[in-house]
């Protein structure tokens, strides 16, 4: 008996989809709270919040180049990370990789549209990266699929001097798949 592969592949596109949630192009609307942060300058938390907006605007074009390999380096490959898929399970490093090439194999071209991002500095060693986009693609076999809102959010630990999101987070409603 031959096992319906429908649900698997779009459980794991639907993943990929959300996955790569934002683009190289600046958001639209920019909203960076200014909070407390002990011990840093005014000049300091700007330098670090630039830091990672340009940390994720390189991550975000490797995503739109549906690059896997290079997308993971800005992740933390230790035991200790942790991501929380699209259908609310969690997954280590390389659940998240695994199911990401997957989807991205499946994919043609990607697209995202932000709509929102803040960088909060909580201190010189972690940063809270959240965003809301809308995403577009196209399969490789033609089909189009939409999602309006993408949420998501990355936290960002200083190791070894390098930027590395030890947390992974994204959320959104079904895609809408069209022919």
């Amino acid at each position: 008996m031959k096992t319906n592969q429908f649900p698997i592949i779009y459980a794991a596109f639907a993943a990929l989809i959300l996955f790569i949630t934002s683009c190289n192009a600046p958001a639209k609307e920019t909203a960076t709270k200014a909070t407390d942060t002990p011990g840093l300058t005014s000049g300091q938390k700007q330098a670090t919040e630039k830091e990672i907006a340009d940390l994720v605007k390189a991550f975000f074009q490797d995503v739109e180049n549906l690059d896997i390999e290079k997308c993971m380096t800005y992740f933390e490959n230790t035991t200790d990370f942790q991501a929380v898929n699209p259908d609310g399970t969690f997954g280590n490093f390389d659940a998240l990789k695994k199911l990401n090439a997957d989807g991205f194999s499946q994919l043609a071209t990607y697209k995202v549209t932000p709509k929102k991002e803040a960088i909060r500095v909580l201190s010189d060693s972690l940063v809270l990266y959240t965003f809301l986009v809308g995403q577009a693609g196209i399969l490789k076999t033609g089909e189009k699929v939409s999602y309006d809102n993408v949420a998501g959010t990355m936290l960002f630990a200083k190791i070894n001097d390098e930027w590395k999101a030890t947390f992974y987070h994204e959320s959104a409603a079904a895609p809408v798949v069209r022919k």
